[in-house]
């Protein structure tokens, strides 16, 4: 059955006290009865493309809220962790860079609403989800407003997933004008951007990280790639209104599963062993991808 945002949102699940084996449910009503969202066709290709990637199952991500959800954590989206300290609480900030698939995305953010979470989601302008790019332009995907606001509109925090690199080299854009425009749209549907987080592309791991676009990161005023010369550092963080850079916040642990695999040597369980062992006034970033999640069990 093709998957909507109005099956995403109906998603609900229960979760059984003995064992704590989770089952997904999805609303009876009939897919026919339900006016096609304006992303559908994006979806479905989206979809397509990439729904094939996912490593881990909703049940993991469900262990990972459930251990979450324990008396000891304060979850809060990256804006409200930024400038909140704790002695009795474990202060996690709760990041998700979408890379490839934000109709995951929107499937994640229903689960985290569900059990009183308000997370980060970081919007790829880069990314074939978002648009097309080209060399005199942007052309952005036919319901992208819809995605963002639905992403929005379960309680998230939107922040924009810096790629000024590639829109600067390998497309040719001015960056800053590049992303002025994209804050601009994103701020034009009524959701506020205060924060940014670097995307890790191609361009970027053969120059610079991302975040030396901006000048509060910049360790010289350009990069060279392919023999030529190309400007960064010319504008601040609060030039465009953002108040954060991610990977600069105030953390002690960062767990992330970049490339599907998490940076612990035992994997999942190993963030679980960690998350457990963690102690109040620890502050921990987590990061994951929801490109990543809602692997079929066979």
């Amino acid at each position: 059955m093709k998957r909507t945002r109005f099956h995403i949102v109906l998603i609900t699940f229960i979760t059984i006290s003995y064992g704590c084996e989770k089952t997904f449910i999805e609303d009876p009503v009939s897919e026919n009865s339900l006016p096609e969202p304006p992303y559908a066709s994006l979806e479905e290709r989206i979809r397509a493309k990439y729904d094939h990637r996912a490593v881990f199952t909703w049940d993991q991500y469900m262990d990972l809220m459930t251990e979450l959800s324990k008396d000891k954590y304060l979850v809060l989206p990256l804006e409200e962790m930024s400038n909140t300290f704790s002695e009795s609480k474990v202060v996690v900030g709760l990041r998700h860079d979408i890379d490839m698939n934000p109709f995951k995305a929107l499937e994640m953010a229903v689960i985290e609403r569900d059990f009183g979470f308000r997370t980060t989601y970081f919007v790829l302008p880069t990314a074939d989800y978002y648009g097309y790019l080209y060399r005199t332009g942007l052309n952005r995907n036919e319901g992208l407003d819809s995605i963002i606001r639905d992403l929005y509109d379960t309680g998230t925090e939107i922040g924009m997933h810096n790629d000024m690199l590639t829109a600067m080299i390998d497309f040719g854009f001015d960056p800053f004008s590049f992303n002025g425009n994209e804050l601009a749209f994103i701020r034009s549907l009524g959701i506020p951007v205060s924060g940014t987080a670097s995307h890790g592309s191609p361009i970027a791991r053969l120059t610079v990280p991302n975040y030396q676009i901006f000048s509060d990161f910049a360790k010289s005023v350009s990069v060279v790639y392919n023999g030529n010369e190309y400007p960064i550092g010319k504008y601040s963080l609060a030039d465009y209104g953002y108040e954060y850079e991610a990977y600069f916040l105030d953390f002690d642990f960062y767990y992330s599963e970049s490339g599907g695999k998490w940076n612990d040597v035992n994997g999942f369980s190993g963030i679980l062993e960690q998350l457990a062992g963690s102690l109040p006034g620890t502050r921990i970033q987590i990061l994951t991808h929801p490109d990543w999640w809602g692997k079929a069990i066979n």
